[in-house]
This record gives structure tokens, C-alpha cells and sequence, in this order.
């Protein structure tokens, strides 16, 4: 029988949702989680998989990454099946001189935060990857925190345990209303039925902001294409993930509706690659174009040579959720109270969505959160700029 009433109700069911699903569950909270697909069918699970915090900007970005990579460990303990998460370190590779100055500026600002990396000669970073074309590298970043993980299974696991403590989760529910009266959340309607609540979580990802409307908020989230190439399966040849650095050159590439491309290159447990990634803007469109899955192949035999024989078996794209700052929106909105955003996470939810989860869970329940996030909050300057 679909419930009546919940202290509360979670909008979407990626790693962010269910993460707060499971953390609110732990302190039996009644929760309630709505997916109108199907859990882990959006974003979580089509990327590149990273739980990575390397090139994270000093601030509040490499915080709450920082944060997430312990609750990753702490879900390790926690969780009773596996989610294929692996501290295998990662690599960011130089390969032009433009690159330099770009690395550098982001290393001086991490270690004035307290976050030190230190940049590696060509050599050593051959060393860690030899199957990077030393023809062009000339440098790179190593992180040996960062690693991998399964996004859908880790998606699986944290619902498994939510149900074990009471949580409902429910496929194919989409939200059609969200009743607020003198300012406070009173219901959700959902196809199937209507749930009293007087607090909503807002983890819709690129759909955020129609559940903003739903409210009477203006939510600046707006859905980015991002595609990667899958490979056949393979002998372990990336061990580790590896990022060019050129994204710090051209981090705004695609954002006008042009095609950006960087290196990206990850290996799953089966031994499939996962090469990319291109990114555009393409608004609600997950179609890929041969534009995109041909560049993301020459950027990637370029680096790595002896990949040209592999055979791709499939493409796939995705939306990561755009804000204007490339930052979360989290926390408490006004004038509506009982309404949490927990989304906007810019394709870094796999990384930060076990943190992010565990943050809006902490601030429901205790009102005050172990990382600061007063300045994710939607109101903040940076996103009141415009309708999105």
C-alpha cells in the first residue's frame, strides 16, 4: 500500500537521495523515496564512475570531497553488499605547455587550503601510467586518495540497508504536486497516491527545478551532456584514473553549445574502459552525434596508443546538473519552510553524493551539519542571476 504520511519524503533516487535516504533512515527517521524512473537511472548511473578529488577547487568543493571520501570508508563498514569501491589512485596528465600555469594556480590553492599535491616529472608520470604516449607528456599530478566505484551497486547497497531500517523506496513515482501552505510543506502528490510530510528533499538532479516550481522557487539547474565511450572487456591496462589537464584550460568549453573533449580514462572491475568524455550543451537530449564519439577516440588513442586496436562496443551520455558556479545547492530554501535542495552537483555526485546525502540528513535531524554549507545554499549571489 503506497504510505500516507512520512516525516520524509526524497525526491529522486540517485546517490545523493538514497544516501539521505539511508543516513535518515539510521535515525529512524520515517523516509519515504520517489524515483519517477527507476533508482540510479539518471546521472549516478551513466559517468565515469570516480570518486576523485584531485582537481576539486580549494574551498568548499574540496570539503565536501574531502568529507565524502571518509563516508565512503565509512560505508565500507556499513553496508552489507559490495559497492566496487577502490582507493587505486589518480592522474592527471599534462600534455602542453599551456596546461602549466593552470595546474599550478589549482596546486598553490589547495595547499594555501591545506590540501597539498605536488606536480610530477613526464618521467614519473610514465612511471604510474606506461601506456601514456611519452611523445606528449610532459607532466602530470598524482593523488593516491582517489579512486573508483560502482555507482548503481553503491546505489543497490544503500537502499538495501535503508529498507532494512524501515525506509520506503519506490520505482517508476513521479511527483506531480507539492502542497505548501502558509509557507510550509504540508504533502506530495504522486501518481499513485499522496503523502503528507512537512519536509521535502530535493534531489531530482537536472530536473530540480521543476520540483522548485512545484513550490514557487526558481531552482538555476540546467541539464549538461556528458558522453563516454565503453569499451570491450580488457587486461587491466588503467589501473588507475586518469584526467587531462586540459579541463583546466577549457573548463568552459561546451557551455555556448559547442562540443568540448578532454582525456578521461577509467577501467571497471570487468575490465571495460571507460574512455571520454565530451560535453555540450544539448538541453534534454542524451543522444550521442559521431562528432563526439570520434573525438573522444582520437583524444584518447592520442594519449594512449596502444588502445587503437580496442574495440568500442557502445556509447552513452548523461546529464550532470549545472549550476552557475559549479557548486551543489544544499540546505534549507526560504520562505518555504521544510524544503531541502540537495542537487546540482555539476558530474561530481558519484563523488560527492554520499557526503552531500549524509549533510542533509545531519541538518534535518540536528539542525546544524559537520561540514559548513551556508554557502551552498540557493540564495547565494552567485546563482541569482537570471532564470535558468
Amino acid at each position: 500500500m503506497f504510505p500516507q504520511e512520512a516525516e520524509v519524503v526524497i525526491i529522486g533516487g540517485g546517490v545523493v537521495g538514497s544516501a539521505a535516504a539511508y543516513f535518515l533512515a539510521k535515525e529512524n527517521r520515517n523516509v519515504v523515496l520517489v524515483e519517477r524512473g527507476y533508482v540510479a537511472g539518471e546521472a549516478t548511473g551513466g559517468n565515469a564512475a570516480w570518486v576523485w578529488s584531485l582537481s576539486r577547487k580549494a574551498g568548499i568543493d574540496i570539503e565536501l570531497a574531502t568529507h565524502s571520501v571518509s563516508i565512503y570508508k565509512q560505508l565500507q563498514k556499513e553496508l552489507e553488499l559490495d559497492f566496487e569501491y577502490t582507493v587505486n589512485g589518480g592522474l592527471m596528465v599534462i600534455d602542453g605547455e599551456n596546461q602549466f600555469p593552470y595546474v599550478q594556480a589549482h596546486l598553490d590553492a589547495r595547499k594555501e587550503a591545506g590540501f597539498p599535491l605536488k606536480m610530477i616529472d613526464a618521467k614519473e608520470t610514465l612511471e604510474i601510467q606506461p601506456l601514456l604516449n611519452k611523445e606528449r607528456i610532459l607532466g602530470g599530478v598524482w593523488n593516491p586518495a582517489d579512486g573508483t566505484t560502482n555507482p548503481i551497486m553503491l546505489v543497490a547497497a544503500l537502499n538495501h540497508e535503508a529498507r532494512k531500517l524501515g525506509a520506503q523506496i519506490y520505482h517508476r513515482t513521479e511527483v506531480k504536486d507539492i502542497e505548501v501552505r502558509d509557507g510550509q510543506v504540508k504533502s506530495v502528490t504522486c501518481g499513485q497516491g499522496t503523502i503528507k510530510t512537512n519536509c521535502v528533499i530535493n534531489a531530482a538532479g537536472s530536473w530540480a527545478g521543476q520540483i522548485g516550481k512545484m513550490v514557487g522557487i526558481n531552482v538555476p539547474i540546467s541539464p549538461f551532456q556528458m558522453a563516454i565511450l565503453v569499451t570491450e572487456s580488457v587486461p587491466h591496462p588503467v589501473p588507475h584514473p586518469i584526467m587531462g589537464a586540459s579541463y583546466m584550460v577549457e573548463e568552459d568549453a561546451g557551455k555556448s553549445g559547442e562540443l568540448g573533449v578532454g582525456l578521461i580514462a577509467s577501467q571497471q572491475r570487468a575490465g571495460n574502459l571507460l574512455l571520454g568524455a565530451s560535453w555540450r550543451d544539448a538541453g534534454f537530449d542524451k543522444r550521442t552525434i559521431q562528432e563526439e564519439i570520434e573525438c573522444m577516440a582520437k583524444v584518447n588513442v592520442e594519449a594512449m596508443p596502444a588502445l587503437r586496436d580496442v574495440r568500442v562496443i557502445r556509447s552513452f551520455a548523461n546529464f550532470f546538473p549545472h549550476s552557475a558556479d559549479d557548486l551543489p545547492i544544499l540546505g534549507f530554501v526560504q520562505g518555504v519552510e521544510g524544503f531541502v535542495m540537495a542537487s546540482g552537483h555539476n558530474g561530481h555526485g558519484v563523488c560527492l553524493g554520499p557526503g552531500s546525502g549524509k549533510l542533509v540528513a545531519e541538518l534535518i535531524c540536528t539542525g546544524t551539519t559537520s561540514v559548513g554549507i551556508e554557502e551552498l545554499r540557493l540564495e547565494r549571489p552567485a546563482l541569482q542571476t537570471g532564470e535558468h
